[in-house]
C-alpha cells in the first residue's frame, strides 16, 4: 500500500507540473492574460500586447483614482452637465444628493456611465481634466500601451489598453482595500436621490456568483470592443 500511494503521489507531481500551453486552452477572446497576483508573473497569454478597445473596464481606473481620494463620505449634487452621458447607469437625476462612497458602488455594480462622468467632475474639475489624471496614473504605473479619453469607456479615438497592462492596473488596485471591496460585492443599499432615498444595486459581474473564489473585477461591453 506504501508503494501505491507513493507511487500515486509521484504521478501527481508530474502532473501538475506540466507547463500550460497556449493549445491546451480555448480562447475565443482576441486577447487574454493569466498573471500571479502576488507576483505579476505572466501564467498564460494571447495577444496580450496587443492594443484594443477596453469598454466598461477603463471603470478600474476611475474608481481607483476615486478610492485613492478617498473622502467618501463627500456628498455632491449632481447637475445635468454631469450626466451628459449615454449608455449604463446607475439612475442619477440632475439634482440628486449623493455620495462619494455610493457613486464608486455605482460605477462599480450597475457600471454607471453616470456615476464615471460625475467621479470626473468632481475629482477632475471637467472631463478633459480628470482624463489627464487618468492618463498621469498610467504613466505613474509604467503602462506604455494604455491610453484613456473617457471616464467611462465609451468607445472613443486614442482610448485603448492591453490584456497585460489592464490585468497590471487590477493587480494594483486590488491593493486598495475600498476598491477590493466594492469589486467583490455581489449587492450593495446605497442612499441618493432628491431627496435621498434608499434603493438596491446588483453587481453585473456574473462571475462573483458563478465561479468559487471570483473577488471581482469589472464587465464591459460596447459593439467595437465587444463582450
Amino acid at each position: 500500500m506504501k508503494r501505491l500511494v507513493s507511487v500515486f503521489t509521484v504521478l501527481i507531481i508530474i502532473f501538475v507540473s506540466l507547463p500550460i500551453t497556449a493549445s491546451a486552452l480555448e480562447v475565443s477572446g482576441k486577447a487574454a492574460v493569466v498573471i500571479c497576483g502576488d507576483t505579476g508573473e505572466v501564467l498564460f497569454s494571447k495577444n496580450a500586447e496587443q492594443r484594443l478597445p477596453m469598454a466598461s473596464t477603463t471603470k478600474i481606473m476611475t474608481g481607483l483614482l476615486l478610492c485613492e481620494y478617498g473622502n467618501f463620505e463627500r456628498e455632491i449634487t449632481v447637475t445635468a452637465e454631469q450626466l451628459r452621458v449615454e449608455g449604463s447607469s446607475m439612475g442619477l437625476l440632475a439634482g440628486d444628493k449623493v455620495t462619494l462612497h455610493d457613486l464608486l458602488y455605482g460605477l462599480m455594480l450597475a457600471s454607471g456611465n453616470d456615476a464615471a462622468n460625475v467621479i470626473a467632475y468632481v475629482l477632475g474639475g471637467s472631463i478633459e481634466g480628470f482624463v489627464q489624471k487618468m492618463n498621469d496614473k498610467a504613466v505613474e504605473l509604467g503602462l506604455k500601451n494604455t491610453h484613456f479619453a473617457t471616464p467611462s469607456g465609451l468607445d472613443a479615438d486614442n482610448h485603448y489598453t492591453t490584456a497585460l497592462e489592464l490585468a497590471l492596473l487590477t493587480k494594483y488596485a486590488l491593493e486598495n482595500e475600498n476598491f477590493a471591496k466594492a469589486v467583490a460585492t455581489e449587492k450593495a443599499t446605497l442612499n441618493y436621490g432628491n431627496p435621498p432615498y434608499k434603493r438596491t444595486i446588483t453587481n453585473h459581474n456574473k462571475l462573483l456568483k458563478m465561479y468559487d473564489g471570483a473577488v471581482g473585477v469589472k464587465t464591459g461591453f460596447t459593439k467595437k470592443s465587444g463582450r
